[in-house]
């Protein structure tokens, strides 16, 4: 599955924008943007709940065009304490996702970043970190971390077990 999805040559995800009308599918983030809006909600109640961090990492996977992290930051950005908290990691192996994720976000990259893995760029719409890893192990450790993987795990072969019980109850 990773060779057929992130093969560099020929990779589904890897070369071009597969999705909307132009390409092979639309995702519920791409329809109505109460979707990430509501993601949004939930990371910040997340957030509360952990104590209103200073720094946390906001993880997403597989994110796409970046809509949902848009809408996020869109719908959030009236929250300042929680919007300033944010370290944003985008995981994505695609160098034309990358772009176009980074176009949505209105991403401004730091003047000395030489460094394409892990380019460093801040967000426009809040001001928020932004960087992009090619692999969750790339994101670093050591702060609370909340990860969003929207339709990431649809792209992923799943093995599925089914256990049948049977129940033999003896009467008498």
């Amino acid at each position: 599955m990773e060779e057929v999805l992130t093969n560099p040559k020929a990779g589904f995800y890897i070369n071009r924008d597969v999705f909307g009308a132009e390409g092979d599918f639309i995702t519920s983030p791409e329809v109505r943007q109460m979707f990430g809006e509501m993601v949004g909600v939930w990371a910040m109640c997340l957030w509360e709940q952990m104590g209103q961090p200073s720094k946390v990492n906001l993880v997403e996977l597989g994110p796409g065009r970046g809509t949902v992290m848009v809408d996020l930051l869109r719908g959030a950005s009236k929250f300042k304490n929680f919007t300033e908290s944010l370290q944003i990691h985008m995981v994505e192996c695609s160098p034309t996702l990358q772009k176009l994720q980074h176009s949505n976000l209105k991403c401004k990259d730091e003047d000395n970043t030489d460094d394409k893995v892990n380019k460093r760029s801040a967000s426009t719409l809040t001001g928020t970190p932004v960087t992009w890893h090619a692999a969750l192990e790339q994101v670093p450790s050591g702060l609370p971390t909340i990860i969003i993987a929207h339709e990431f795990y649809d792209a992923l072969p799943v093995h599925q077990f089914q256990v049948c019980l049977i129940n033999l109850s003896c009467s008498g």
